[in-house]
């Protein structure tokens, strides 16, 4: 069984067949939905984990207690830091870091953690997305607070010229994924202001 997670950003119908829905009673308030991938030649749960880290934890290790998960996909948007970006590019990150400090404490040397991404998987996805022929590059990814997000945050992290993009929450589940040794495959998709709206269903098929 697969975990497929998204933000209220992305329409999963878009990317991927399923059939027998069926919603799961879980704690709290948990967007979690049961069903059959005909793309993904699995069975499946999505989750929506919107875009609070404390939410996609929660559910997260409800998941893991209650289901023998083999993968996980996590599909969201990111957003750019690197001025070459294009929308629906899609970032293959080489290492993603978490910044906790606020940026007024960003001078003082902040606490900067990072996790190397599985290259077999990488690599895995990097031959699928050259044979859909979709826009790719490899990059580094910034989990950072989205309270702290402003033109003079984006600004700073652009001249330090080493992250590509942002997403708050991708930091949390790669972690997450690593800890309780499950795969995880990102999929991550630009977003820009003038991005079109391209399916990628054809690139998950291949992939599994």
């Amino acid at each position: 069984m697969k975990i497929i997670v998204t933000t209220n950003q992305i329409n999963l119908k878009n990317h991927i067949k399923l059939k027998n829905i069926q919603k799961i009673k879980s704690v709290g308030e948990l967007d979690l939905f049961k069903a059959n991938s005909l793309t993904l030649k699995d069975e499946v749960i999505s989750f929506k984990a919107k875009s609070s880290e404390i939410f996609l934890m929660t559910g997260l290790k409800w998941i893991k207690k209650k289901f023998k998960i083999s993968s996980i996909i996590f599909i969201d948007y990111v957003n750019p830091v690197n001025n070459n970006l294009l929308g629906n590019h899609i970032i293959i990150p080489k290492k993603i870091y978490s910044i906790n400090d606020p940026p007024l404490e960003w001078s003082n040397s902040p606490l900067i953690n990072n996790i190397q991404i599985n290259s077999a998987i990488n690599n895995k996805i990097r031959k699928v997305i050259y044979e859909t022929n979709y826009d790719f590059l490899y990059g580094n990814i910034l989990s950072i607070d989205e309270k702290f997000i402003n033109d003079t945050t984006i600004n700073e992290l652009r001249n330090l010229n080493y992250f590509d993009a942002h997403n708050n929450l991708i930091f949390s589940i790669n972690k997450f994924a690593i800890k309780n040794e499950i795969d995880i495959y990102n999929i991550c998709i630009v977003k820009t202001n003038n991005m079109q709206n391209l399916k990628f269903e054809n690139l998950l098929e291949k992939l599994f």
